[in-house]
């Protein structure tokens, strides 16, 4: 599976009217074409971002997508209205190593960076560090690996339903010692750099 990722900025002081144009033209791309784009602003992050993010079988079905996208005149016509408001500054393809749970109200998206020398290894150690995760939390922990962009990054995503249970799943993993013992086991595989941020879902 993978997963196309579009990061839309809103310009300052315009951020809900970004949201509910954004919000109202998803839906009715979902509805022309049959798709499950779904949206989400930041929290704890950028508050000028919203993310447009569609779930493929392949990458041919992401291609049959934007054809039958751009060759809709009214779609490609009411995107472009968000250029008062709004700019797409940057696009993303991932590919789903390990799937997280199904989609929910908020997510956890933890970002790091795998060491050149040592990819397979790392590859390895984060399945296994997934799984001990969600063995501890009973929250399925997912990886995405970029297809696009920088290949060497690494997403770990979990999904839940408010961010008070983000904040109990991240207190109940890094409070498990087997889990912290293999926490401090990352700098032989990852790049010192693990960045998280919050992800509301508007659709």
């Amino acid at each position: 599976m993978y997963v196309s990722a579009r990061k839309i900025t809103a310009v300052n002081g315009r951020m809900e009217d970004t949201t509910a144009f954004a919000t109202m033209l998803t839906q009715r791309i979902n509805e022309k074409l049959g798709s499950d784009l779904g949206l989400a602003i930041e929290v704890g992050g950028d508050p000028n971002v919203l993310w447009l993010n569609g779930r493929w079988e392949s990458l041919g079905d992401f291609q049959k997508f934007n054809e039958a996208y751009y060759a809709d005149p009214q779609l490609v016509a009411a995107a472009a209205v968000t250029d008062s408001v709004a700019s797409v500054t940057s696009d993303q393809i991932n590919r789903i190593h390990r799937a997280p749970g199904d989609r929910n109200a908020f997510a956890v998206v933890s970002t790091g960076r795998i060491q050149m020398e040592n990819f397979l290894g790392a590859m390895a150690f984060m399945d296994e560090l997934a799984e001990l995760a969600t063995s501890i939390s009973g929250i399925e922990t997912g990886i995405a690996l970029p297809v696009t962009g920088d290949r060497y990054e690494a997403m770990f995503i979990q999904f839940a339903s408010s961010m008070q249970e983000l904040q109990e799943l991240d207190e109940k993993i890094f409070s498990n010692e087997e889990y912290l013992a293999m926490f401090a086991k990352a700098g032989q595989y990852m790049e010192p750099r693990f960045d998280s941020v919050f992800a509301q879902r508007i659709i």
